[in-house]
């Protein structure tokens, strides 16, 4: 046996396997294509005889030069018999028209074995042509086998992942779509007057319609009277939802109207189709004009003469507008969800575009809103398969157990995330061109690529020029298990946002060169120096200020004077730093992780952003009060160690250690809190951007950046008046007074200076996340 002989009996036997476990889990009515259950079958027999049969057509197919009877090779139960004259066409199909070049076509079979046809002609055998036919190379366009085989028009749809405006996955059967086609431009249809067609389905067309009674253009649906579409939409009033004004009936001809907001921009595939065409480094905001001028003008609609809309989408990257258009569908999902209804088929045809570019989303004619008297989720079950998530197919294959009532908002946001993937790399990150046999091999071999998730070769499909953010809302969308999703439409436009907020990004994930970005290589040590440098600037110049007081009035103390002052160096600062460096690398550690894909606890997580955000605060408080101490140790010291202490000496020492405190906690502050804000807290919120908890905090610390701005100012003023005034009370010589006034003045007005500049930043940084972190309505 060959190589490629091996493989088929192998293929075969897998669906012969298939068929014979399956037939006891599910009723007839559930099994598609030639996989139907039939009296009598026995499941080991005739698996055992199917199998022997293929074994041979193989054989003879390999063994001669001309193309063997299909009919010499049936088996003869008649129980069976239709099953392996579908699976013995399929191995003819192949040998056909990749061997021999001798091809077949289905009807040629029909007309040759006219059983085949009964009950339906097998949908998994119509596909096997097709795909035979792509693989040869053959521009095979879809619509062919819709039109030739109508009756399998549903699953073949659903198969082959086709995308259509306004189409249905309900059969109404070969009547009512007779009925539809009848249906022309030029016509009447009750109030309505039919002005050109907009979409077309199998089982729905819309038409652009004069409503007549109320002087107004429509979107005019014109389906089969089923199905709970009108009643779902009526509950709606969003401004990214298509209105729905009202519906008839028109039971002379059994036709449900349903008329609606007409949307002149044309759809979301078209964009898709753009996309394709366009380099990436060509995509923007103009792409998105572009394809909603283009559906204008090819429907003799006037473009908008000015639009604000407009002009912003113009000066938009293209990760920048599919953000834009992903807050708002998943807003409009959101508002939905909210009212028990669920979309299901969410997808670029059916998203239709304003002549703005706005995105409203449409075709809610699967959805299942679970306040609607008798309605089931399964009465309403559809979709596209392409952007379906695992669970959902799951639950569209008849060989698994998943019900559709199972399926919740999750499911909606998951196809949301496989179309804004789509739009933004112009390909789904999943490759489903590959069918497996059968209807359910093939949506068992889709779910089991969408489980594994996204690798990294799927990752690479997106632009270069991507932002971080985006991609981890991507990811999150398409997780395959639903707990990891997002919890909601609302959670996920408001990632969107921060996705599409320059100055948030900036913040979140600051370039590469910027000083930012290189602080957040070293932030334990950048927050060292950021507190240390003052200090360190402040201690110095205390020493050199009161050292000139102790040689004057306390000569035969200054050793003991030094030895003091080291002491309490040596245990303020390393004391001071060691708590510092302790929460700072707490934080790090946790933000680091988090990076890295691990999980923190909410309430610890809660606290580690106050504490990032906390950390300038704590560190100006915690120099302040080591300050302060010292100021009372040093006098109190040099007293013990002199047997006396001058009260001017008891004064010099007092204000100039709680001045140069003061001066020492300001600096720290805005330093500490520069890199608490901008380095440790966006790595605090990757898992969680929506951290409402956190605006009284940052408001909070905006009040108090003030406060130290303004001590930050003062202090250094007050110091030098201090020094005017007190000068015949200093214990110091006049060379060193004036050299005390001049640093006072030139470091404090540079100082200021300094300050002020971070202030304003810190200001414009705090302003942008309260506004993206405040709770919306």
């Amino acid at each position: 046996m060959t190589c490629r002989h091996a493989w088929f009996m192998m293929a075969a036997s897998s669906r012969l396997v298939d068929v014979a476990g399956r037939i006891d889990r599910k009723d007839a009515s559930n099994l598609t294509g030639s996989h139907q259950r039939v009296s009598g079958f026995d499941d080991a027999e005739h698996t055992y005889v199917l199998t022997r049969q293929l074994e041979l057509f193989l054989d003879a197919w390999e063994s001669s030069a001309e193309p063997p009877s299909l009919a010499d090779f049936i088996p003869p139960q008649e129980d069976c018999r239709r099953l392996a004259l579908a699976e013995l066409i399929k191995v003819d199909l192949e040998y056909r028209w990749q061997q021999r070049n001798i091809p077949k076509r289905i009807g040629e079979y029909l007309q040759e074995f006219p059983e085949l046809a009964e009950g339906g002609v097998p949908v998994d055998l119509i596909y096997e042509e097709f795909h035979i036919r792509r693989n040869c190379g053959f521009q095979v366009e879809p619509r062919e086998y819709l039109e030739q085989f109508p009756d399998q028009a549903d699953e073949l749809q659903r198969l082959l992942g086709l995308e259509q405006s306004y189409q249905t996955t309900s059969m109404f059967g070969g009547k009512a779509k007779r009925r539809l086609d009848e249906i022309e431009v030029g016509q009447q249809l009750d109030d309505f007057e039919l002005v050109s067609v907009l979409g077309a389905g199998n089982f729905a067309r819309v038409f652009l319609a004069r409503q007549r009674s109320m002087q107004r253009m429509v979107a005019l649906k014109v389906s089969a009277d089923s199905g709970s579409e009108p009643q779902t939409l009526a509950q709606f009033d969003h401004d990214y939802i298509v209105r729905v004004f009202d519906t008839r009936v028109m039971e002379s001809r059994r036709l449900r109207l349903l008329y609606m907001q007409y949307v002149a921009g044309g759809t979301l595939q078209q964009v898709v189709r753009l996309v394709r065409e366009t380099d990436p480094i060509q995509r923007g905001g103009a792409l998105l004009l572009r394809a909603v001028h283009e559906a204008l003008d090819n429907r003799g609609e006037i473009r908008p003469s000015e639009s604000a809309v407009a002009e912003k989408l113009a000066a938009m990257s293209w990760p920048e507008v599919v953000c834009w258009i992903g807050s708002r569908l998943a807003s409009a999902l959101d508002y939905a969800h909210r009212r028990g209804v669920l979309h299901r088929d969410v997808k670029p045809a059916n998203v239709l575009l304003s002549a703005e570019g706005v995105p409203k989303l449409a075709d809610f004619n699967i959805s299942f809103c679970s306040k609607l008297s008798g309605a089931t989720p399964a009465a309403y079950f559809g979709g596209s398969l392409a952007y379906m998530s695992p669970e959902q197919l799951e639950a569209c294959n008849p060989n698994h157990s998943r019900e559709p009532e199972s399926l919740d908002a999750r499911s909606d946001l998951y196809a949301l995330g496989v179309v804004l993937w789509e739009l933004l790399a112009g390909s789904r990150p999943f490759n489903d061109t590959q069918a497996e046999g059968g209807w359910s091999k093939t949506l068992t071999s889709m779910t089991a690529r969408r489980k594994i998730g996204l690798t990294d070769e799927t990752l690479a499909q997106l632009p270069a020029d991507c932002p971080p953010g985006l991609v981890r809302n991507l990811t999150k969308c398409l997780a395959p298990q639903p707990k990891d999703r997002w919890a909601s439409g609302q959670e996920l436009a408001r990632q969107l946002e921060f996705g599409n907020n320059r100055q948030v990004q900036e913040l979140l994930h600051p370039p590469s060169k910027t000083w930012k970005s290189r602080f957040g290589k070293w932030p334990v040590l950048i927050i060292f120096l950021a507190a240390g440098i003052p200090n360190g600037l402040a201690g110095w110049f205390n020493y050199e200020f009161n050292e000139e007081m102790v040689k004057t009035n306390l000569a035969d103390v200054l050793p003991d004077f030094e030895r003091i002052q080291l002491v309490i160096n040596l245990t303020a600062y390393p004391v001071s730093f060691s708590i510092l460096v302790f929460l700072a690398s707490m934080v790090v550690r946790e933000s680091r992780e988090m990076r890295q894909g691990g999980n923190v606890e909410p309430k610890r997580l809660r606290t580690l952003r106050w504490l990032a955000l906390s950390l300038g605060h704590l560190t100006a408080w915690l120099g302040a009060f080591i300050w302060m101490l010292a100021g009372i140790a040093y006098p109190i010291s040099i007293h013990l160690a002199a047997g006396h202490m001058p009260k001017e000496g008891y004064i010099q020492f007092s204000a100039s250690l709680l001045l140069c405190g003061l001066i020492a906690a300001s600096y720290p502050f805005f330093g500490v809190t520069y890199i608490g804000l901008g380095v440790l807290y966006p790595g605090l919120l990757l898992d969680d951007l929506s951290a409402s908890d956190d605006v009284p905090t940052l408001k909070r610390l905006r009040r108090q950046s003030l406060y130290y701005l303004i001590i930050a100012a003062t202090v250094p003023l007050l110091s030098i008046l201090a020094l005017v005034a007190f000068e015949s009370f200093m214990v110091i010589n006049r060379a060193h007074f004036l050299i005390a006034l001049v640093a006072l003045s030139t470091g404090g007005l540079f100082g200021f200076g300094l300050l002020f500049w971070r202030y304003r930043l810190l200001q414009r940084d705090l302003d942008v996340l309260i506004d993206a972190l405040a709770p919306r309505a």
